[in-house]
């Protein structure tokens, strides 16, 4: 009996552990740079441009009207683009200090966005860190 018992409790051990469960990861993010095929604007990077302008909304600013010479200023940002193609986790990134009026209407503009077509990596629709450098016209 005791071997009967010890040799079911094995059993059962055995396929209990035994057992491979592949836990796969949905939510990684893959840098833009190692992925087979990369999210991609609908209609391409000029009508991203085309769209960026056209949507900025020019917020005046106090030091702007003190006679300050007008120079272009760049900024960046980074978002991730999700397997459904809209954006997450936006990010507003300048040469020091970003004014941030300026940034809240760069996240407008970029929340507004329609969605990209989604990056993909072995067939699957992944997410994808973007880097979009923004230039205030």
């Amino acid at each position: 009996m005791k071997k009967t018992i010890a040799f079911l409790l094995l059993s059962f051990c055995s396929n209990t552990f035994s057992q491979s469960v592949e836990v796969q990861n949905d939510n990684l993010i893959y840098d833009i740079k190692g992925i087979e095929v990369e999210p991609t604007f609908p209609g391409g990077l000029e009508q991203l441009n085309s769209y960026i302008n056209e949507n900025f909304q020019k917020v005046v600013f106090d030091t702007e009207i003190k006679a300050k010479p007008k120079t272009k200023s760049t900024t960046f940002s980074t978002f991730v683009i999700e397997k459904d193609g809209l954006l997450s986790d936006i990010k507003i990134y300048g040469k020091g200090k970003v004014d941030p009026r300026k940034s809240e209407e760069w996240i407008r503009i970029l929340k507004s966005l329609p969605k990209w077509n989604p990056g993909k990596q072995n067939g699957k629709l992944v997410r994808v860190l973007y880097a979009l450098p923004l230039t205030e016209n």
